[in-house]
C-alpha cells in the first residue's frame, strides 16, 4: 500500500526522513521505490507551524481531501495515542481514503438541496466553502436540537463535556484561545451543530458548510484509532442518516464498528480492568451499541450480511444514569433499577438498543441464504416462537420516557417510538413466511402482520403531517415495507379480506401515500416508491370493491392500458433499484405486482 505513496513537499524535512527510515527498517523493497525518491533540485520546504491549517479560498477542495487522506496514511505509522487494538491494527490509510471518500460523496449530492448561507447556485459541483461557528445563540438552539433528539438515541458523546467546550465560546472564556487550538473539540463543536441545522433548516446556517469545517479537524483524530475516533466516524454517520443522500451510513457504521472490533468494545468490559476511568469505560460501551444499532439497521434495510455475528457480542448495555451523574472520577448516582424508577437519558436508547439486538438475531438467523432443510423445520418454528416470546417481554417491558423539550424533530422523540419499533420487528419476523407460497401460513400470522402494518402506516401520518419531524432514508424504508405488507396480505389472505372493510383499507392506504407524497416532495429520488405504492393501492382497492360487490377481481384496466402500467411498474422498480435499497423488501414486490399484473 505504501508504494503508491509520495513523501508530500510539505512535509517537514525531519519527518520525512524519519518516514524514510521506517520504510528502509520494515519494507527494505521500497526504500528505492522512485516513488519516494526526493528530487535533489526541490527546494526543502520550511518546518509547518503548530497551528491548525487553514483553507484557502484557491485550494482544490478535492485533491484537498486526497491529500489529507494520503497524510494521514503517513502520519499514522507514528501516531500517538493509540488504544491497544484486540486484534490486527487495520489500515489507517486504507480507512482515511475510504472516509474521505464518501463524506466528499455526501457533501457533493447534497449541495444541490441546500443553497442556504452564502453557497454558489451556479455550481452544484463545488465543494461548499467552511464557515465559522455559529453565534451563541445559534448555535445553543443548535446543539439543544441534537442532544434532545439525537444524542437520546444514539447516546456515543458525553454531552456535559460538548456543553464545557461551548460554553467556552458562549461566554468567551479565558480557555477560548486554547479550545481554538485544538482540533477534537473543533470537530465534534462543527459536527453537532451540522447535524442540528439538518433539523432546523430555517436556522440560518448550512448543515453542509459546517460539515466541512468539521472535516478540516478530523485527520488528528482518526489516526489514533482510539475511542474519540470511534465518536468522529458515528457522527459522520448519524450526519448522514439525517441527510437526504440515502445509503452512504452503511460504509460509515461499518468502519465505526469493526474500529470497537478492533478494540475490544464487543467483549466484555472486565477485559479492560479497572484502570479505565468510569467515564471512558461507560463511553466505549455507548459508542460500541450505537455502532452496532447502526449498522444492524442498514444492514436490514439493505438486506446485507451484518458485521459480527451476535453470538460473538458479550458486552454489557451502558449503565442507565443520566450524563452529568458520569465523571473520569467516578459516578454520582444511584443506577436506574426498575421500571418504576424515572427515567434518565440514557433509558429510551438502551431499551432500543435491546429490541434492535434481537431484529439482528432475525435477521440473522431467518434470512441467511442457507437452506432450511426439512428435518430442521419444526426446530425452525419453535425458534420463530422463541423469538416472538422475546419481542413481546420487550414490549411488556417499555419505559415511560422523559418528554423532549419543545417539539419532536425525530421519530425517536415522539411517543409512538417503541410501539413503532415493536410493530416493524413483527414485520421482520414474519416477513419470509408471508411471501413463502409453498408452505401454508397461519391466518394469525397474516393477521398479526396486516395490523402491524396498518399501525405503522397511521403512526407515520401521525408524527409527520404538520409537523418537524425530519425524514430519513430508514423512515423511508419502514413505512414503504409497512405499506406493501399491508397490501400484500389482503392480497394473499382470505382471512385479512374477511376481516378488513374498504373503507378501513382506503383510510391507511391514504396515510401511506400521504407520508410518501411529503417525502417525495423533498427527494427527488423518493418518488418512485410513492408511485409503485399509489398504483398498487388504487389497484387493491378496486380488488376489495369487486369482492364488496360478489364481482371477480378482474383488471379494471384494458390490455394496452395494463401493459402501459406493467412499462411503469418495472421502470419504478428499476428506480429504486438504483437507489440500494430494493433487497430490504425481498419478495413483497415481486409478490405484488405479479397480483397486480395477473
Amino acid at each position: 500500500m505504501l508504494s503508491y505513496l509520495t513523501v508530500n513537499d510539505s512535509l517537514p524535512c525531519g519527518r520525512s526522513t524519519y518516514l524514510e527510515g521506517v520504510l528502509k527498517q520494515y519494507r527494505p523493497e521500497l526504500a528505492n521505490d522512485h516513488l519516494l525518491q526526493h528530487e535533489p533540485s526541490r527546494p526543502q520546504s520550511q518546518p509547518t507551524s503548530s497551528k491548525i491549517p487553514q483553507p484557502t479560498e484557491n485550494e482544490d477542495k478535492h485533491g484537498g481531501l486526497d491529500q489529507l487522506a494520503s497524510k494521514v496514511g503517513l502520519l499514522s505509522l507514528n501516531a500517538a495515542g493509540a488504544e491497544p487494538h484486540y486484534l490486527g491494527s487495520s489500515s489507517t490509510f486504507a480507512f482515511s481514503r475510504l472516509i474521505n471518500s464518501s463524506l466528499r460523496q455526501v457533501v457533493l449530492n447534497n449541495t444541490n438541496n441546500d443553497r442556504t448561507h452564502g453557497q454558489n447556485q451556479d455550481d452544484a459541483t463545488t465543494l461548499p466553502s467552511p464557515c465559522l461557528l455559529p453565534d451563541p445563540d445559534t448555535a445553543v438552539k443548535l446543539s439543544d436540537a441534537y442532544f434532545q433528539n439525537i444524542h437520546t438515541q444514539y447516546p456515543f458523546l458525553h454531552e456535559p463535556t460538548f456543553r464545557a467546550w461551548e460554553a467556552m465560546i458562549v461566554t468567551g472564556s479565558a480557555e477560548f484561545e486554547t479550545l481554538i487550538s485544538n482540533p477534537l473539540p473543533l470537530f465534534f463543536l462543527n459536527m453537532v451543530y451540522a447535524v442540528g441545522a439538518l433539523m432546523l433548516s430555517n436556522c440560518g446556517f448550512s448543515g453542509e458548510r459546517l460539515y466541512i469545517s468539521a472535516q478540516m479537524y478530523i485527520d488528528h483524530i482518526l489516526p489514533r484509532e482510539n475511542l474519540e475516533a470511534i465518536q468522529a466516524i458515528l457522527c459522520c454517520a448519524v450526519y448522514s442518516l439525517r441527510s437526504s443522500i440515502g445509503t452512504s451510513h452503511w460504509k460509515l457504521d461499518g468502519l465505526a464498528l469493526r474500529q470497537c472490533i478492533d478494540l475490544g468494545y464487543h467483549r466484555t468490559s472486565k477485559r479492560f480492568g479497572s484502570t479505565t476511568d468510569p467515564l471512558r469505560l461507560e463511553l466505549r460501551k455507548r459508542v460500541f451499541w450505537c455502532a452496532y444499532v447502526m449498522e444492524t439497521q442498514a444492514a436490514v434495510m439493505l438486506g446485507r450480511p451484518q458485521c459480527i455475528p451476535y453470538q460473538d457480542v458479550d458486552a454489557e448495555y451502558p449503565m442507565d444514569v443520566n450524563d452529568l451523574s458520569i465523571t473520569d472520577i467516578g459516578i454520582y448516582d444511584t443506577l436506574r433499577g426498575s421500571p418504576g424508577d424515572p427515567p434518565t437519558n440514557m433509558t429510551g436508547a438502551i431499551h432500543t438498543f435491546k429490541i434492535r439486538r434481537i431484529l439482528s438475531r432475525i435477521h440473522s438467523s431467518l434470512y441467511s441464504n442457507v437452506p432450511c432443510c426439512s428435518s430442521a423445520e419444526h426446530m425452525h418454528e419453535k425458534h420463530v416462537q422463541h423469538l416472538r416470546a422475546e419481542i413481546e417481554s420487550w414490549r411488556a417491558e417499555i419505559p415511560s420516557t422523559t418528554p423532549c423539550t419543545g417539539q419532536a424533530l425525530s421519530l425517536f422523540a415522539t411517543p409512538d417510538w417503541f410501539d413503532m419499533e415493536y410493530d416493524y420487528t413483527i414485520l421482520h419476523l414474519y416477513r419470509s413466511q408471508i411471501i413463502d407460497r409453498q408452505s401454508a401460513t397461519a391466518d394469525s400470522v397474516f393477521l398479526d402482520c396486516l395490523r402491524a402494518a396498518e399501525r405503522i402506516c397511521h403512526s407515520y401520518r401521525r408524527q409527520y403531517l404538520g409537523k418537524p419531524t425530519s425524514y430519513t432514508w430508514a423512515a423511508l424504508h419502514e413505512l414503504f415495507l409497512a405499506g406493501l405488507t399491508y397490501l400484500h396480505c389482503l392480497w394473499t389472505s382470505p382471512a385479512a379480506r374477511e376481516i378488513y372493510r374498504q373503507g378501513q383499507v382506503s383510510s391507511t392506504c391514504t396515510d401511506c401515500t400521504i407520508v410518501l407524497v411529503l417525502m417525495a416532495e423533498r427527494w427527488d429520488t423518493a418518488a418512485p416508491y410513492r408511485d409503485i405504492f399509489e398504483t398498487l393501492a388504487n389497484r387493491t382497492l378496486t380488488m376489495m370493491d369487486d369482492r364488496a360487490e360478489g364481482r371477480p377481481a378482474a383488471p379494471s384496466v384494458s390490455a394496452v392500458q395494463g401493459n402501459r402500467n406493467e412499462g411503469e411498474l418495472m421502470q419504478w422498480m428499476t428506480d429504486i433499484a438504483d437507489e440500494g435499497m430494493p433487497e430490504g423488501f425481498n419478495g413483497l414486490l415481486t409478490s405484488l405486482v405479479s397480483d397486480f399484473l395477473s
